[in-house]
């Protein structure tokens, strides 16, 4: 069943659709949670997801879904902001020592540890996203983004021209906002430089 549908369902039949929603987005929505509040108990993990769905059915009238605004990213938004917002709000003591050691975090405040929890689940999409398009355009905007290399340099190590690699950068632009938007990356300041 496609979106459209979906969210038709939901609007009409609020428990079918909420039902056929969990089923097709709920694994996807587990693992945002379980990435964002790694290190967090299971049941903080499931309370987040269960947010995040009562978020849709308090708010099914008013969801418009377009061409670059899918249930999908909407559900992915709701789950990183229900997730960051449970960080912000948690004392620093709850966070798990061991995730602090993984992520090469000190103890610090919660919100600072919030931004670099966020900032690493930011990170590992966006590479994920990149992995997902085709060579050159990967390896284009693996350089430039990751690497930090210039287009020149970036040309004269892929043996492209400079205008085919700016081209590149401008063309991926796009797929690459339609990848993130799906993986619920809404703000792309980032790739705008």
């Amino acid at each position: 069943m496609n979106e459209q549908r979906l969210l038709m369902l939901l609007k009409t039949d609020a428990e079918q659709g909420m039902r056929q929603i969990l089923h097709v987005f709920g694994p996807s929505v587990h693992k945002i949670c379980a990435s964002l509040l790694a290190g967090r108990q299971c049941e903080e993990i499931e309370e987040a997801e269960s947010d995040v769905f009562v978020k849709l059915w308090q708010h099914r009238e008013n969801v418009q879904l377009s061409e670059t605004y899918s249930l999908k990213s909407y559900l992915f938004a709701i789950a990183r902001n229900v997730c960051k917002d449970r960080l912000r709000s948690a004392s620093p003591e709850t966070l798990s020592l061991e995730l602090a050691a993984e992520s090469g975090l000190e103890p610090e405040s919660s919100e600072r540890t919030e931004d670099n929890v966020a900032e690493h689940w930011l990170h590992e999409t966006i590479l994920s996203a990149i992995s997902e398009l085709e060579d050159p355009a990967r390896s284009v905007f693996y350089e430039r983004y990751y690497e930090g290399k210039s287009v020149r340099d970036i040309a004269l190590h892929l043996q492209l021209s400079e205008k085919k690699t700016e081209n590149i950068l401008h063309r991926g632009k796009s797929k690459l906002r339609s990848i993130l938007a799906e993986k619920g990356v809404t703000s792309y300041e980032e790739f705008e430089k």
